[in-house]
């Protein structure tokens, strides 16, 4: 009986260099994904930072239109204060009586500035500042948020002294005459011309020398409200202004 042997096929030996390139192909394959997938991820993160630098650059030209707005009508208050410390100089009787009452129409003043912080917020909340890669631009972000946040503040304690001069106003002010002025506005007072004021003047206004108290609790709140709204046109405003205008002028370098 003839037997068959079967032939079993050894594997053949592999040496050290064929792992070697095996393994080489293999770290350059997984380092090239890696590396795609890193600069898609940074050309992600660079569209979005720029995309919110077009609308952080929006939001801080509306900063600056309404800062100045304030200080158009922040001047025109601290011109008014300085007409009713001149006027409480004189007899505040018939016509001076009636300039007394007007511009003490506008003493309790307290709009803020509206800011337009959407965008710094959404970037903040949802941790989207890591986008923006220029450390001294994301600094820059940050001191403008923080001066802003001090402005506010101040203006809360604005806000605070113009409710209680509002209650000192109510004790010297005709209710008559104040709701005849109720349709003017300190920002728009300005377009109002010198004869239709001249007409708003009641023809026998009341005598306010015998509120002379009352007249001397306000003035102190007016110059204290006066000198806080100077201070500010010459230092946060100002310098928010400049912050704005810096900060626009870099995103732009930065983002094209």
């Amino acid at each position: 009986m003839e037997v068959h042997h079967h032939t079993h096929h050894e594997h053949e030996k592999r040496n050290w260099k064929s792992y070697f390139w095996e393994f080489l192909m293999l770290f350059l394959a997984v380092s090239l994904g890696f590396f795609v997938e890193n600069q898609r991820e940074h050309y992600i993160e660079n569209q979005r930072a720029k995309e919110f630098s077009k609308s952080l650059i929006e939001d801080l030209q509306n900063d600056i239109v309404a800062i100045r707005a304030q200080k158009k009508i922040a001047t025109t208050y601290i011109a008014f204060a300085d007409s009713l410390i001149n006027l409480s100089q004189t007899k505040l009787e018939g016509r001076n009586a009636a300039r007394f009452s007007f511009y003490t129409r506008f003493a309790y003043w307290t709009q803020p500035i509206v800011w337009n912080r959407a965008t710094f917020d959404q970037i903040k909340n949802s941790g989207s500042l890591r986008y923006f890669k220029n450390q001294k631009l994301l600094d820059k972000m940050m001191k403008y948020d923080g001066l802003v946040n001090d402005i506010e503040s101040e203006a809360y304690n604005h806000q605070v002294r113009g409710n209680m001069l509002l209650n000192q106003i109510n004790q010297i002010i005709d209710p008559v005459y104040h709701q005849k002025l109720s349709r003017y506005f300190l920002w728009s007072v300005d377009t109002v011309s010198k004869q239709t004021i001249e007409n708003l003047y009641p023809s026998n206004p009341e005598s306010l020398e015998n509120k002379r108290s009352e007249v001397r609790d306000l003035l102190n709140m007016v110059v204290v409200q006066q000198r806080n709204l100077q201070r500010d046109i010459d230092s946060p405003w100002k310098h928010a202004e400049e912050m704005a205008t810096e900060l626009i002028s870099d995103l732009k370098k930065e983002y094209d």
